[in-house]
């Protein structure tokens, strides 16, 4: 009899739990089935949900799940959900940050820059020319042509050291507009030295295109990355 008793005790329990659990059961189903027709992204937590269901409906009502299993399961339900919605956030990561970088670049108008080009403007009685030198030179000579590209002018250099240089051309009889140019120089020992060109000037404008970023220079659009130096301008 006693066997008999402690065998209704388990059965009993054993109906609360099938009761509880099924209640449980019916409102998760609810919750996953309204979860997954609003976004297709919750398919893996749906998928391990169903499983968690199916496996509280089959177990052995004399033998019901252990109830730290259980809480570990959802524990990884929580995980699950949580690194999905991590997955969501790194997915918009690249938009956000494309946005902040291109909120940086807009704060970089008014600024003076270098970049690589061989253009310059002519807007008054003397230009700028701008060029990297990459070892010192003893001489060189500087020639510049119109848009026609006609030779109109050229200025002779002394010695420079390496590094970012520059000569003043005195354009004060040119027309106002955009002329090309380009350098010739020797070391010391007469051998040639190439010159990279660059243009020099305030930065007017920022364009975005194609993921790339662009500045305006003295009217010319220069990829940022052909950007030498950026001379914060401060108030």
């Amino acid at each position: 009899m006693a066997f008999g008793k402690h065998q209704y005790i388990c059965l009993g329990r054993s109906k609360i739990m099938t009761t509880t659990v099924t209640n449980a059961i019916n409102a998760a189903t609810a919750t996953a089935t309204s979860a997954k027709s609003t976004s297709k992204n919750t398919l893996g937590k749906d998928s391990f949900m169903k499983m968690m269901i199916a496996q509280l409906q089959n177990q052995d009502p004399l033998n019901p799940m252990d109830g730290t299993a259980f809480v570990a399961q959802l524990a990884q339900f929580s995980s699950l959900e949580q690194l999905q919605n991590l997955n969501d956030v790194m997915s918009t990561l690249p938009t956000y940050l494309g946005s902040f970088s291109n909120a940086q670049m807009a704060n970089l108008i008014g600024s003076e820059a270098t970049a690589a080009g061989n253009v310059i403007t002519v807007s008054g009685s003397s230009t700028k020319i701008t060029y990297q030198l990459p070892s010192d030179i003893q001489s060189g000579t500087v020639k510049i042509y119109n848009s026609n590209g006609a030779l109109v002018d050229s200025v002779k250099i002394g010695s420079q050291k390496t590094g970012l240089q520059s000569t003043i051309w005195n354009s004060g009889s040119q027309s106002p507009g955009n002329y090309t140019y380009e350098v010739s120089a020797v070391d010391r020992s007469g051998a040639e030295v190439t010159v990279n060109k660059m243009i020099s000037g305030q930065i007017t404008g920022v364009s975005f295109k194609d993921g790339k970023s662009y500045l305006t220079i003295n009217g010319q659009q220069v990829a940022f990355s052909d950007v030498a130096t950026i001379n914060k301008t401060t108030i």
